[in-house]
């Protein structure tokens, strides 16, 4: 049986308040629990730094993550990172956390979207399409809405939608206060395993209750769908993650799932609930959402694509990826960290960071090993740039670690690309589209000056938006007015399976090659 001891925690207001915890745990098991400690961005592996606290008494030896944050002074007076300190004795103990707005920017929650329809190997932007729904809605009061949620690892969307045209009524936006357990789906897979699991579940439950609050006076609310990752998914519903994050990552549920809001206790009207399906553990809900919202998923079941492939991109924390001709789909995930929106020390949201490099090695600044000239590479160099919204200029300042971040993620991702590109057979690729907040702020000619996108792909690449959230209201809107039935969707993802395939990156003999291939950017000839 564990030890327990006690230990002390002195607040800013000078007042202290007394804890039990368990020697087998680290000390930020415990303040997470008694909601002490916001958490860490790296999900408790002591590479963020800001989870800093001070042992006034009973300090713990330091681990080397310690000795390699903190200054020989800073040791002898107790520093300790609450993610590595295991306190085998009472303690007394100050919280010195770096807080989260000091060493992040604000994250823009991109909600906007596109209406894709593909027609003779031409892309029209439909704007009317969500407008000629047809007869099978017409039974609906006009006061009918229903609620799209973009669950994202980073952030939360919902809007209030009306249930007929698609109009936009309300949005409502949130971070995903599941963050302090890590920024990417790992860390967070690692959290809930350790016995967070029921906090970071109930945390996101109460950020939908908020968002059903605001809209439940506007209009009578049918109905709510919420288009997430697999693993955000698994969170949500209470399912195990255990399986998610080791070979041969199976998921407890990968299909359609329902239930009411509210979840929680005393949250008053009951509303039905759609999470919807995904394909694999690393295709989720949300690019099932963007397929179904792109018409992949339908042109797929008539074989209606002629003539050449279609590429669906979903860039984010983490890179998903589909790839169609029309007869077949192969889908895949691959792991691109936060560089892409931003991180959790990045200067500068992913997307201008795109742009900032490219006109660095265009200038000669940047080599095509990625490293700075030597007149920057100590100390960083600054940028003025646009921001992402196009409003006054601003100075950046950037440093080594950001073209890493970036070199690292982008490798990641062209590999993925190149792999899907590869089994499917080279075909023509007549259209990409690029899905989410990075790729609608991208700027393709840059993306492909890096070496993030081929230069084949220059001329055919259409922003999506947030299809997630788009696809949501879609499935959830059919869903509802029983326009697709239930079985007819598990049948689209479950029972395609001679058309459908999942490939996981890891597995694939030819990855780590391309990876390690494209960490350089291309040279100028190229």
């Amino acid at each position: 049986m564990s030890e327990i001891i006690n230990v002390t925690v002195l607040r800013e207001n000078n007042t202290e308040i007394s804890v039990m915890h368990d020697i087998d745990m680290t000390l930020m098991s415990t303040l997470l629990k008694e909601n002490l400690i916001s958490g860490a961005f790296c999900g408790g592996r002591g590479s963020c730094g800001r989870c800093r606290i001070q042992f006034l008494s009973g300090a713990p030896i330091p681990t080397v993550t310690d000795r390699s944050t903190f200054t020989p002074d800073e040791l002898r007076k107790g520093c300790r990172l609450a993610c590595m300190a295991r306190p085998k004795q009472d303690c007394v103990i100050r919280i010195d956390l770096i807080e989260l707005n000091d060493m992040t920017r604000e994250i823009d929650i991109l909600t906007s979207t596109q209406c894709i329809v593909v027609n003779d190997n031409s892309v029209m932007i439909d704007k009317s399409k969500a407008e000629n729904y047809d007869a099978k809605a017409n039974n609906l009061n006009h006061k009918a809405c229903m609620i799209a949620v973009d669950l994202g690892t980073t952030t939360i969307a919902m809007q209030l939608m009306d249930m007929k045209s698609g109009n936009v009524i309300d949005t409502y936006c949130a971070m995903n206060p599941q963050r302090s357990y890590g920024a990417d789906v790992l860390s967070r897979i690692q959290a809930a395993n350790n016995g967070h699991a029921q906090n970071m579940r109930d945390c996101v439950w109460r950020v939908l209750q908020a968002g059903v609050e605001r809209f439940r006076n506007i209009g009578e609310i049918c109905c709510m769908c919420i288009a997430g990752n697999t693993t955000m998914g698994h969170l949500l519903m209470g399912l195990s993650t255990e399986n998610l994050g080791r070979s041969p990552f199976t998921p407890v549920e990968i299909g359609l799932q329902k239930c009411t809001l509210p979840y929680i206790e005393n949250a008053g009207s009951e509303l039905q609930v759609y999470i919807t399906p995904g394909i694999s553990a690393f295709v989720g809900g949300d690019i099932v959402a963007g397929l179904y919202h792109c018409d992949l998923l339908e042109s797929l079941r008539l074989e209606q694509n002629k003539g050449g492939a279609i590429l669906f991109i979903d860039l984010g924390t983490n890179g998903e990826m589909a790839i169609t001709d029309g007869s077949r789909m192969i889908v895949t995930a691959t792991s691109a960290g936060p560089a892409f929106e931003g991180g959790a020390n990045a200067s500068v949201p992913g997307s201008d960071m795109i742009a900032v490099i490219a006109s660095l090695l265009k200038q000669g600044i940047i080599d095509e090993t990625g490293l700075l000239e030597e007149a920057y590479f100590e100390e960083g160099i600054d940028v003025p740039i646009q921001n992402i919204k196009g409003s006054a200029e601003t100075v950046i300042h950037l440093i080594q670690k950001d073209i890493r971040d970036i070199q690292m993620a982008k490798a990641a991702v062209r590999a993925g690309i190149e792999i899907l590109y590869e089994k499917m057979g080279q075909p023509e690729l007549t259209h990409v589209y690029l899905a989410g907040g990075f790729g609608y702020y991208l700027d393709v000619n840059s993306a492909i000056d890096i070496g993030l996108l081929p230069e084949h792909m220059r001329n055919i690449v259409t922003a999506v938006g947030n299809t997630s959230l788009a696809g949501a209201y879609e499935m959830g809107r059919d869903l509802w007015t029983g326009r697709l039935n239930e079985e007819n969707l598990t049948q689209e993802l479950s029972g395609l399976n001679n058309k459908i395939e999942s490939l996981n990156l890891a597995e694939q003999d030819n990855f780590e090659a391309l990876y390690l291939s494209f960490l350089n950017f291309p040279t100028t000839e190229a």
